[in-house]
């Protein structure tokens, strides 16, 4: 009796680590592509901006335009290598867990592709914010400025 309680709690554990899992697969994967969407939309939008609102920039403003053009371009990239090495995790762990199904013994190795994932995640938000914060400074130096000025 005590070994069929034992072997219920441990098939609800695994249903619900089944469940916890496929959340977080799921809640990583609309993370990726809200980002990716985000940063080229506003990528793209700084580019329209440019050509139909401010075809002649203030000069003085253009270092906000790079800056903003540089955080964009650095924060797509940080997404895209969050793709691959979040691909490259998922190997690793599937190596490690048949090694460890053979050899039960066997140390678990550092999560170094979970972590580079992690890294890339948090600098392609804040390279979107930085981006976008450049950008708004730019386009506000750029709207309705009288002519002459």
């Amino acid at each position: 009796d005590c070994d069929e309680d034992a072997q219920q709690k441990y098939e609800q554990h695994m249903a619900e680590r089944d469940k916890l899992t496929e959340a977080a697969r799921e809640s990583s994967r609309t993370f990726d592509q809200a980002v990716l969407a985000f940063g080229a939309a506003v990528f793209g939008a700084s580019v329209a901006f440019l050509k139909d609102v401010a075809p002649k920039p203030q000069g003085y403003s253009l270092p906000w335009l790079c800056m903003s053009w540089f955080c964009f371009t650095v924060g797509l990239l940080a997404v895209i290598l969050s793709f691959l090495f979040s691909h490259k995790a998922c190997i690793a762990r599937i190596h490690e867990s048949a090694e460890q199904l053979s050899n039960p013994s066997a140390q678990a190795t550092p999560d170094r592709w979970g972590t580079l994932t992690s890294w890339c995640n948090y600098l392609c938000v804040g390279f979107l914010f930085f981006g976008v914060v450049a950008w708004v400074i730019f386009a506000l130096e750029n709207l309705a400025k009288p002519e002459g000025k």
